[in-house]
């Protein structure tokens, strides 16, 4: 993807505006490089009008969710079915688990039961990738403009933004003619650092850090007979590197400690 994204990128500077492939069978395509005033009026109006028309309505959802601590100790199996509704403006998200013989859900207890709920692994390889990901306006290419380069495509009526960046991410997402989003789709570019530690008056209770070392995220969207978009399909995958954590305890010395574990996660939310 990098390369093609380059290798587009030298080809249209060189003609400086844009060109237009042309063939007695298909509709006109036009692919161009975007100035940054443009991007950033393009994707004011993709967040303005998924804001306004993202159907807010419940909808059944299955959430099927594993993780790995290295290749083959499954520490996570989950697969559910839902109710979802989401507030995009609010930032809400509410999910309720409904009652169905086919729900699973395993947690491998001697692994998690060492720690609380509030410094646990378990909420990064659980919460955190379904909720970063399908907050859609909250997405780094969609918000930090400055550190991206874009290029768009467009034919039949579907407009496709490629996006790049050497430090975050790299994809694309597709949008038709009143800005309503048809497809997303990113994977990081290079392993990106974290850090996380918590304090309680002055004392450490935590601290922890590791390396988001891959990350690949795809959603399609449809359109509900009002015409109002919402997520059909998401899938995520996760591997987090060398994963360390110390737990203190009121004097100060340490109770829990970890060194340099290694995670995989994954995640596909489905609608019913």
């Amino acid at each position: 993807m990098k390369k093609y994204i380059l290798l587009i990128a030298v080809f249209f500077l060189g003609l400086n505006s844009y060109a237009q492939i042309e063939d007695t069978d298909m509709e006109e395509m036009v692919i161009e490089r975007i100035s940054k005033k443009n991007i950033v009026e393009i994707i004011e109006d993709i967040k303005k009008q998924t804001y306004k028309n993202y159907s807010g309505d419940n909808a059944k959802y299955t959430i099927t969710q594993e993780a790995y601590l290295g290749k083959t100790d499954t520490l996570i199996h989950i697969n559910s079915f839902y109710d979802i509704s989401m507030d995009l403006k609010s930032k809400k998200i509410n999910k309720v688990k409904t009652s169905n013989p086919k729900n699973k859900e395993y947690q491998k207890e001697s692994f998690f039961s060492r720690y609380s709920n509030n410094d646990s692994p378990l909420y990064w390889l659980t919460e955190v990738i379904l909720r970063k990901n399908i907050n859609i306006p909250e997405l780094d290419f969609l918000n930090n403009i400055n550190d991206y380069q874009y290029i768009r495509t467009t034919e039949k009526g579907i407009t496709t933004i490629t996006f790049f960046t050497e430090d975050y991410y790299e994809g694309f997402f597709k949008y038709d003619q009143k800005y309503n989003l048809v497809e997303i789709e990113f994977y990081l570019t290079k392993p990106y650092p974290i850090d996380h530690s918590q304090v309680n008056n002055g004392k450490q209770l935590f601290v922890k850090n590791w390396i988001l070392n891959a990350e690949v995220v795809r959603i399609k969207f449809k359109q509900d007979r009002n015409g109002k978009i919402y997520i059909d399909r998401l899938t995520a995958y996760e591997e987090m590197r060398d994963y360390n954590f110390e737990k203190y305890d009121s004097k100060g010395a340490v109770i829990i400690k970890d060194n340099n574990l290694n995670f995989n996660s994954s995640l596909i939310i489905k609608r019913q």
